[in-house]
């Protein structure tokens, strides 16, 4: 692992840390989520390829974060959403470190905040109905597309000329929709069910597939990233199973995927 890559990853921590300390203050119910919760079971840590963390929560977990952290977060961190920030292209919350740049290929290099992050989904009910779940699910997926348009993020970028046709109706709405009206209508998506028996991540792009039975969200334990202690579901293995199939197989090196990181910069000031 190169110098920058550690860097990075030390950088990220210190984020975790500050979410963790917050969430256990006030006892919100968070767990390392997606790549982050496999990293943790299969490796103890971050998958090796690997180049960011993930929490989620449930959204009435994760709406008491957002009314929490910003007077509760250190001088180093702040909320980057939507709500605070107009120009964020995003579903969901990133926790951002200052003084500090990371920017994707797919990303937009000219945003006003390209900081360090970890991100943090919300999981909001979704339909009992097969059909009508897979309906929304592509719904949600579109709006998100046509979001990250509106904002100047190029989701297709470096992938193959059939891809980039695949975006353009999203990229058509996204430039003849207000991004307030986008949001809007997300919102709406977001909020039309409530007390069902699935939850599914907020996240913009895997809402086809990445949603979960409840029960999952009821129980916690503690587990090892790094040799820190977070906090991931007791039914972690009917989740991973859910989302990555044999999850302890290590897959083959070409789909191994990582962020393409374009620029990176983080002042060695700020990690400790």
């Amino acid at each position: 692992m190169d110098e920058k890559m550690k860097k990075l990853r030390k950088a990220q921590l210190k984020i975790a840390v500050e979410i963790k300390r917050i969430c256990e203050k006030h006892n919100i119910r968070y767990f390392l989520d997606a790549g982050s919760m496999l990293g943790a079971v299969r490796h103890g840590g971050y998958i090796p390829w690997d180049d960011d963390i993930d929490f989620g929560m449930t959204d009435t977990e994760y709406r008491r974060f957002l009314k929490i952290a910003p007077r509760e977060l250190g001088d180093d961190f702040f909320i980057d959403n939507y709500a605070v920030n107009k120009e964020n292209a995003l579903v969901f919350t990133k926790v951002r470190l200052k003084n500090t740049v990371y920017i994707e290929r797919k990303g937009n290099e000219k945003a006003r905040h390209n900081e360090i992050f970890v991100d943090i989904f919300p999981y909001y009910f979704v339909s009992d109905k097969p059909l009508q779940r897979k309906r929304e699910a592509y719904e949600m997926l579109f709006l998100s597309q046509a979001i990250l348009s509106r904002s100047g993020y190029k989701v297709w970028k470096g992938d193959r000329w059939i891809k980039r046709i695949k975006f353009i109706p999203s990229d058509i709405i996204g430039r003849i929709l207000t991004k307030k009206h986008l949001h809007k209508m997300v919102g709406k998506l977001y909020c039309k069910h409530t007390n069902t028996e699935n939850l599914c991540i907020h996240d913009g792009s895997s809402y086809r597939y990445w949603y979960f039975p409840r029960k999952i969200f009821d129980d916690y334990q503690d587990i090892l990233f790094e040799g820190i202690a977070f906090k991931i579901p007791k039914q972690y293995d009917l989740f991973l199973t859910t989302a990555y199939g044999d999850y302890m197989q290590i897959p083959p090196e070409e789909k191994r995927v990582t962020h393409q990181i374009t620029r990176l910069e983080v002042d060695d000031r700020y990690l400790d």
